[in-house]
C-alpha cells in the first residue's frame, strides 16, 4: 500500500462519484478504479459499493477513512518537520561599541557565517560598560568592548590602537612633528566620558596630573559625532585613535602623544560557562584579521 492509494481513496469517498474523483486527481476513471482495487487487495477487504448511484463506502471503507485522513496529514506534515529541523539555528547576541571599524565588523559577519553555518547572528550597539553589564546578566552571548575584561569571563585582546590627539586646522600644533601632553597645557581638549572608555580618561588624567600639565578638559560620549561634538564643545583639540581621526576628523590633524604609552584597547569577551555555538562564534571574530589602521604618520591631504 502507498499514500497515493490512500489519497485515491480519500477522494474518492468524498466525490462519491469515479469520475468525479477522478477529474478531481487528474487522472483518468479506469486508472483509479484500477488503484482503488489494489487497495482493497492489500486489505483483503472491499472498501466500496459501486452501484448505478455513485460510490459509497463499505463499512470497512468508513473505518479506514479516518484512519487515511491521519496518515495523510503526517505525510504532508513529513517535509515540514525535515525542513524546520533545517531551519533551527542558534541566535548568538554580539555586541559592537559605537566607532568600532565597519570594515571589520562586517568581516566578522562574514566569517561567522562560514565557520559556524548553523548560528543566527545578531549585532547591537552598546557601550563597553553595557555590554560587560549584559554578558554577565545573560543578555549578550559575546562583547566586544574598549576595557579590559573581568577575570572570571573569557576573554581575547583583538588589538590596539593608538591613542593621540587630532588638532583642528590652523592651530599652532598643525605643523608638528609631534604631540607631547605638555603641548595640551591650557588647550580645550574633548575626551570620551568615563562610562564610553574609561581606562582613556584614566590614562590621560593622571599622566597630565603627573606631568604638571592642565588641559580644560570637555567629556562626551562619541564616536561617529566626533566632530559635532567638538565643534559643540569648541575644543581645541580630541583625543581619539588613529580610526576615529581618519573617519571622522580627516581635515584635522592627528598625532599620537609622544611618550605616553596610552592606547585604546579593543576586546572580546564571553561567559566562561556558555553554549558551544557561542564559543565558536567567538573563535571566528577572534579569528577575523584586525583592521588596518591608518598610518600614525599620515597628515591630511593640503
Amino acid at each position: 500500500m502507498e499514500f497515493r492509494h490512500l489519497r485515491y481513496f480519500s477522494a474518492l469517498a468524498e466525490e462519491g462519484s469515479f469520475n468525479r474523483a477522478a477529474a478531481r486527481l487528474h487522472i483518468s476513471q479506469p486508472s483509479l478504479s484500477r488503484q482503488l482495487r489494489e487497495l482493497e487487495r492489500h486489505l483483503g477487504t472491499v472498501l466500496i459499493d459501486r452501484g448505478p448511484r455513485g460510490a459509497t463506502l463499505t463499512a470497512a471503507g468508513t473505518a479506514l477513512l479516518e484512519h487515511a485522513r491521519q496518515l495523510l496529514t503526517l505525510e504532508a506534515a513529513t517535509a515540514g518537520v525535515v525542513a524546520g529541523v533545517e531551519r533551527t539555528r542558534e541566535l548568538v547576541r554580539v555586541g559592537l561599541p559605537p566607532g568600532l571599524p565597519t570594515q571589520w565588523a562586517t568581516a566578522t559577519a562574514h566569517r561567522v557565517a562560514t565557520d559556524v553555518p548553523t548560528c543566527d547572528l545578531e549585532y547591537t550597539e552598546e557601550n563597553s560598560a553595557q555590554q560587560l553589564r549584559e554578558v554577565r546578566q545573560g543578555r549578550l552571548d559575546i562583547g566586544v568592548v574598549h576595557q579590559a575584561p573581568p577575570a572570571d569571563e573569557d576573554s581575547v585582546l583583538l588589538w590596539r590602537e593608538p591613542m593621540g590627539a587630532a588638532v583642528r586646522p590652523g592651530h599652532p600644533l598643525t605643523d608638528a612633528e609631534e604631540f607631547r601632553l605638555e603641548d595640551l597645557n591650557g588647550q580645550r581638549v574633548l575626551v570620551h566620558s568615563r562610562d564610553q572608555v574609561p581606562t582613556q580618561q584614566d590614562g590621560i588624567m593622571a599622566a597630565a596630573l603627573a606631568a604638571n600639565v592642565h588641559p580644560d578638559w570637555r567629556f562626551a560620549r562619541f564616536a561617529e559625532y566626533a566632530r559635532p561634538c567638538a565643534e559643540a564643545a569648541r575644543a581645541d583639540a580630541v583625543l581619539v585613535g588613529a580610526h576615529t581621526a581618519a573617519a571622522h576628523l580627516s581635515d584635522w590633524t592627528w598625532r599620537p602623544l609622544a611618550g605616553l604609552s596610552l592606547a585604546m584597547s579593543t576586546w572580546l569577551v564571553w561567559p566562561r560557562h556558555t553554549r558551544t555555538v557561542v564559543a565558536a562564534v567567538a573563535g571566528a571574530i577572534a579569528d577575523t584579521p584586525p583592521p588596518g589602521l591608518p598610518s600614525v604618520s599620515a597628515r591630511p591631504s593640503p
